[in-house]
């Protein structure tokens, strides 16, 4: 009511779960536009226009294309409940094993630690974290003192600022990782604002020097650029949205609203721009849509883009090649061929105490992987499958062994 009295336009700020209905109440009996870079809601609000893009459909995806059908996830409760409610009704369709845990209240560390525990215990591998960045690094710095970081682990991050997570120590253990980024840094409006970023005076702005652009700054740059487009058009439109006349009575009973806030809110709503987060653009509820979200990966052999996802298209894996600027491509790498001894494909030389590395087997499968890599110019090591078998799931942990096990976790 303070803001409202002093003849605000609009609202720019955060909410959370506890204040996210009181705020978006207010703003409509007020006809007030709050725009906001926290979590996105699926409520179809009036005057809300919501920043962040929706993650929700891009961890479903996500989630089929890993084939994922047993995993934990934990999750945030200040950031709403749209992604639990999501997961917990595919779960139901495709027969998920899903163990849900909320973190969202967890103050001490050593609570993730006996989580994480617990979940081992269970032989769970496969972690769905959904959380502000600062709590998802707590999560993952207990990780690494468990040294459950190793192969065999997956580590899906639902988050839109993958490369705000401290991840080094991490991906130095073995394990796989996925994240999920809403800024590009190769877009052109992100270099040009990185480069007046540094160059800002230290004693004025000293963050400028020491801290990375984060993703949720960059939403807030673009909320202001969508403020700016917004009443550029209403100017442009030769729309009077003074405050002078009806300027609306936030104490009267019932809340008098004001009488251009329609206007300002349909001008938002109209914006269709470029920012430093893609593409911006909303639907009738306020709420982002024709956005993209790169979608990332670190394997052994490093990070990269895994693809992208869109509301059309969904997940879109990229070309299965490493950049051209890679010292670790086919050429320079050795390619792991995993297998099991079975006479006469592959078998143990008699001999093979006094050899080495690929020289110690011989048969069918070991004169043919020969002659492929000398046709394709690579260079190649065989790997024996330590359980000596093909392959089978365990109907409990919903994980495989064997060769297959070997292709499936890396």
């Amino acid at each position: 009511c303070s803001q409202f009295s002093r003849g605000v336009y609009a609202i720019f700020g955060f909410y959370d779960q506890m204040s996210m209905n009181t705020l978006t109440s207010f703003c409509g009996a007020l006809h007030t536009s709050f725009i906001t870079p926290s979590f996105p809601t699926d409520a179809d609000v009036q005057f809300v226009i919501q920043m962040r893009p929706a993650l929700k459909g891009t961890i479903l995806s996500l989630l089929t294309h890993y084939k994922w059908e047993k995993f934990v996830y934990l999750y945030d409760t200040e950031r709403g409940f749209s992604i639990l409610q999501a997961i917990m009704e595919a779960a139901v369709q495709n027969n998920w094993q899903v163990t849900a845990r909320s973190v969202g209240s967890i103050k001490d560390v050593q609570e993730f630690r006996r989580i994480i525990e617990e979940m081992d215990r269970r032989q769970e591998k496969r972690y769905l974290i959904d959380c502000e960045v600062d709590r998802i690094n707590t999560i993952l710095e207990q990780v690494v003192i468990l040294g459950k970081h190793s192969r065999g682990y997956h580590y899906m991050l639902a988050n839109l600022g993958f490369t705000d997570i401290v991840l080094e120590r991490v991906m130095h253990g073995g394990a796989n990782i996925t994240g999920f980024q809403i800024v590009n840094n190769e877009n052109p409006m992100v270099q040009q604002f990185l480069q007046r970023w540094v160059r800002l005076d230290e004693r004025e702005f000293p963050e400028a020097k020491n801290s990375p652009l984060k993703y949720t700054s960059a939403l807030t740059h673009d909320a202001v650029l969508v403020i700016a487009e917004a009443f550029r058009y209403l100017r442009r439109q030769r729309v009077d949205v003074s405050r002078r006349g009806s300027a609306g009575d936030c104490l009267a009973n019932p809340a008098v609203p004001w009488s251009q806030g329609i206007d300002i809110e349909r001008a938002l709503k109209m914006v269709q721009v470029q920012g430093m987060t893609g593409n911006i653009q909303f639907d009738t509820y306020g709420r982002r849509t024709n956005y993209t979200i790169d979608v990332y990966e670190i394997k052994a052999a490093g990070s990269r883009k895994a693809g992208y996802w869109n509301e059309y298209e969904r997940f879109v894996p990229a070309l299965d090649q490493l950049p051209s600027n890679d010292t670790s491509s086919v050429e320079n790498r050795t390619i792991v061929v995993t297998t099991i001894l079975e006479s006469p494909y592959v078998m143990y030389k008699k001999n093979h105490e006094q050899l080495e590395g690929n020289e110690r087997y011989e048969g069918y499968c070991v004169d043919l992987a020969s002659e492929i890599a000398k046709h394709v110019g690579i260079k190649y090591k065989l790997s024996i499958v330590g359980d000596g078998k093909y392959g089978a799931r365990d109907p409990e942990t919903k994980i495989w062994n064997g060769m297959v096990g070997e292709l499936v976790y890396g």
